[in-house]
């Protein structure tokens, strides 16, 4: 069986989302069949710049309520974070990717969830801003052969309005990401800058998406769409086709396309009665690759890169995340034991 990066050299990049503690274990498969790759958390600001405030389970608490904020110790840490700094996930999986011939996309430089839920929202505007700058400027000094970075990730709201209310808008006003943007076309002149988010296919807020573009893009402060296609086993051929017409729209706007965050959900969050039935769920993931794939190779020269959110089902997100009954998911292209899956022969074997 042909590789991965094989079988797509004439179509797009094929990339992983991979963590430094398993490294060592998903190596051999990495390099061999992928030729990109995205620290999966390493990278985020909460794992470069430790800290002791954990988030709160909001998926878990009832409509409305809201956990009191903490109390900020050595607030300087957060106006200046270049004062506490952990490189040692982030360079491992960086140093493997340069040793072995491997792309790097940086994944991310601002997202709402990856910062010390109610430590911000008791900084000043000015603080955020310096915070930012010291931020990016440290990213751009310690990884700078990241080829595309994900710069503000998840921005759009996902209930019919227009931006995500964040701490950022609330702090820097509702043009923040104008400047967050500008801001990173100053530290990574000669890097790809990527808006990143997900559900990209849904109608409603595909048209936040597009707003959110065409501003950036006026500006050139865009160069790739990046949809997360987190996708599920029981998608439609209605879903497919708002996934067609979504790469449509996108490529109008004359960006590239990153698939930036691939996998296939087996549990319905909001229905769980809908679950695919676990007989079926080799087969359903098998078919819902294969009809995604097929449709990423017909937009051959838009599509850059296609990077799947993990390398072995052992480690998906997905076998915790708004799953209480803590059933096993079977959303990547090897099994726990790092095993080819139909999925992977099926996309591989047009």
């Amino acid at each position: 069986m042909q590789t991965l990066k094989e079988a797509y050299k004439n179509y797009f990049t094929v990339g992983a989302a991979v963590s430094a503690h398993c490294l060592d274990e998903a190596a051999d498969t990495v390099a061999a069949h992928f030729n990109t790759v995205t620290c999966e958390n390493e990278m985020k600001y909460n794992s470069i710049h430790p800290h002791e405030y954990k988030r709160p389970d909001f998926w878990k608490m009832r409509h409305g309520e809201t956990p009191e904020p903490p109390e900020i110790t050595r607030r300087e840490r957060f106006i200046h974070p270049s004062q506490e700094t952990d490189f040692a996930p982030a360079d491992k999986i960086y140093n493997f990717a340069k040793a072995h011939g491997i792309a790097v996309r940086g994944h991310n430089l601002m997202w709402h969830a990856s910062y010390p839920w109610g430590i911000f929202e008791q900084l000043s505007a000015d603080e955020i801003r310096k915070n930012t700058l010291e931020h990016f400027d440290v990213m751009s000094s310690r990884y700078p052969d990241c080829y595309c970075w994900d710069v503000v990730n998840e921005a759009v709201d996902d209930h019919g309005g227009y931006l995500r209310q964040t701490v950022f808008k609330q702090k820097l006003g509702d043009d923040y990401l104008l400047d967050i943007y500008a801001l990173a076309r100053k530290f990574f002149p000669d890097t790809e800058l990527c808006c990143n988010d997900y559900n990209e296919y849904n109608p409603q807020k595909r048209e936040s998406i597009m707003k959110l573009l065409e501003t950036l893009n006026e500006r050139r402060l865009v160069d790739v769409v990046g949809c997360q296609c987190h996708i599920n086993a029981a998608m439609t051929d209605k879903d497919f086709d708002e996934m067609r017409r979504s790469y449509d729209m996108y490529a109008e706007l004359g960006l590239k396309i990153h698939i930036t965050e691939m996998d296939v959900n087996c549990i319905d969050w909001k229905n769980p009665e809908k679950t695919v039935p676990e007989n079926e769920l080799a087969d359903r993931v098998t078919r819902t690759y294969r009809r995604a794939f097929e449709i990423f190779r017909d937009y051959k020269g838009v599509i850059e890169n296609v990077t799947v959110w993990g390398v072995s089902d052992r480690h998906s997100w997905l076998n915790g995340f708004k799953n209480a009954e803590g059933r096993k998911n079977y959303p990547l292209l090897f099994d726990e034991n790092y095993r080819p899956k139909d999925a992977l022969r099926a996309i591989i074997d047009f």
